[in-house]
C-alpha cells in the first residue's frame, strides 16, 4: 500500500507543477477576455489540490489505524478528482484565448478526455 500511496504523491506533484506552469504562462499572456480569469481560477485550483493531495500523502503516518488512513486517503482521493476536474476544465478554456475554432477543439478534446476519465478509469472505483 505505501507503494501506491507514494506513486499518488508523485503523480500530484507532477501534475501540480505543470498546472503551475501553465498558470504562469497564462498570467504572463496579454489577453482582455474573460476567459483569461476563469483559465486563472481554474489553474489555480489544479495547482492547490495538486499541492494538497502530494503533501497530504506524502505525510501519511502509516503507524496509525487502518480506519484514519483510510479516511484521510478518501479525502485526498477527493482532492485529487477535484485537481483533475480543474486541469481539464483549463484545457478546454485554454483554445478561447484564442478564437472560437481552437476554443471549440479544445473543449471537444477536454470533454472526451473527461468522458474517458469518469467511464473508463474510474468506472471500477465510483459507485452509484
Amino acid at each position: 500500500m505505501e507503494e501506491s500511496i507514494q506513486q499518488l504523491a508523485l503523480i500530484s506533484s507532477v501534475l501540480g507543477g505543470f498546472s503551475f506552469t501553465f498558470l504562469s504562462a497564462i498570467i504572463t499572456k496579454d489577453s482582455e477576455k474573460t476567459t483569461k480569469y476563469w483559465l486563472i481560477v481554474s489553474l489555480t485550483m489544479a495547482s492547490l489540490c495538486f499541492l494538497l493531495a502530494a503533501v497530504g500523502w506524502t505525510l501519511m503516518d502509516f503507524n496509525k489505524g487502518i480506519s484514519a488512513l483510510k479516511s484521510h486517503h478518501q479525502l485526498l482521493v477527493k482532492v485529487l478528482l477535484l485537481g483533475l476536474l480543474a486541469i481539464l476544465a483549463s484545457i478546454g478554456l485554454s483554445g478561447w484565448l484564442i478564437d472560437k475554432k481552437t476554443g471549440v477543439t479544445t473543449s471537444v478534446f477536454s470533454s472526451i478526455a473527461l468522458l474517458f476519465l469518469f467511464t473508463v478509469i474510474l468506472s471500477r472505483y465510483i459507485n452509484m
